[in-house]
């Protein structure tokens, strides 16, 4: 506002002075025709030196004027600049945070991803759990009507093992030999669970059984892998009888 103030001054200054050298340079020259009429020197020299004062003045204050609008505007440019640098400190921050925000979705878009991954996961194992259940309704059910259906007890017992219910599937395998003694699949399956629960016996005699079925219906890629089982089956028992056993003799011995 001060500035203004001065720049208004300083603008009615030099108007005024610019007025009072023309009518100086006018008066001059007027002074100039009379010292010519009246061969009075003096008549042109006054005008004239004021002219040139008025002249001078009015340059200083020119000057002044111009220095004095620079350095208003060098100051407005100066604080456009602060301005514009503050703008651009805000806009680094702000553009620090949408950085931070993108990075923020990313995960969060990840996360959802994994997390309707391991969904879609879940509802198929309780699909397959869904469809395990209805396939041991169906052969309940078969069974109610046909007691003596060796293969509904069969396919209960693939379903049950399915499940990793063990002890089950071997009662429905038992249950499907128990009806049809020659059942092979029933042997070999039940003997599959026997050895993984430990059973070694039972599971070598199960495969065995399997193995020479399989042979006489013909089925000799089927006989090789019961055989092989059955004989893998065997040696691991005996060699933790003989484990045991000599176990049991040092334990004798240092008794």
């Amino acid at each position: 506002m001060q500035e203004s103030l001065k720049a208004s001054s300083n603008s009615k200054n030099s108007h005024w002075l610019n007025i009072v050298e023309i009518v100086s340079v006018v008066g001059s020259i007027g002074g100039s025709i009379a010292s010519v009429v009246t061969q009075q020197v003096a008549f042109a020299s006054i005008p004239l030196s004021l002219s040139v004062t008025l002249n001078l003045l009015n340059r200083r204050q020119l000057l002044e004027s111009m220095q004095q609008n620079n350095e208003s505007a060098i100051a407005q440019i100066a604080e456009e600049n602060a301005e514009t640098q503050t703008k651009i400190e805000t806009l680094a921050e702000q553009l620090v945070e949408v950085k931070q925000l993108n990075t923020d979705l990313g995960q969060n878009f990840k996360n959802l991803q994994d997390y309707t991954q391991n969904i879609r996961k879940e509802q198929m194992k309780i699909g397959k759990l869904v469809s395990f259940l209805r396939e041991i309704e169906t052969c309940e059910q078969t069974i109610r009507i046909k007691p003596s259906y060796a293969e509904a007890y069969y396919n209960m017992g693939l379903t049950h093992q399915s499940l990793g219910d063990k002890e089950a599937a071997i009662c429905d395998y038992t249950d499907a030999i128990r009806i049809s003694p020659s059942y092979t699949e029933a042997y070999y399956n039940r003997g599959i669970i026997r050895a993984e629960l430990g059973d070694k016996k039972g599971a070598v005699e199960d495969l065995r059984e399997a193995a020479r079925l399989f042979f006489e219906q013909g089925d000799i890629a089927n006989y090789q892998k019961a055989r092989d089982l059955s004989k893998k089956l065997h040696e691991l028992s005996s060699q933790s009888k003989t484990e045991s056993t000599e176990a049991l003799v040092v334990e004798d011995l240092f008794s």
